[in-house]
């Protein structure tokens, strides 16, 4: 009986950069979440105390859903992760590139788009591969 792919394990290599993952989300979560209490503003703009709170908090939750995929590395696990990182990338991306080219961003954004982009690669190739058979 052939295997589904909800019950496909990822590669090693993929895995390996699933806890990659998890680890950048918990450092950048952390950053933002006591951003106020250390003086750290990742952020090219003043952010209020309370919405650098709230990114962290999702930061974290992105880090620990990663965490849990790395541990048990399945699509099945992994679906609703990928599904949402995948929706953030597409949505975000052109809103940003609207503020880049028409509104008055920060040139520094640019490097957040290229970053959005490139992750985006990955995602959709993960998501094309399990999801369409």
């Amino acid at each position: 009986m052939p295997i589904s792919n909800s019950d496909r394990s990822f590669t090693p290599r993929v895995r390996l950069a699933i806890g990659f993952t998890a680890i950048i989300n918990f450092v950048i979560g952390f950053a933002f979440l006591f951003g106020p209490e250390l003086h750290i503003n990742l952020w090219p703009t003043p952010v209020p105390a309370l919405l650098s709170r709230f990114i962290g908090s999702i930061v974290l939750a992105n880090g620990l859903g990663a965490l849990m995929i790395y541990r048990q590395p399945s699509w099945q696990n992994a679906r609703v992760l990928v599904a949402v990182a995948l929706a953030y990338g597409v949505i975000m991306l052109p809103f940003l590139l609207y503020h880049l080219l028409i509104k008055d961003a920060p040139p520094i954004f640019w490097g957040y788009a290229i970053v959005d982009a490139v992750f985006l690669l990955p995602i959709i190739s993960v998501y094309r591969k399990f999801e369409a058979e």
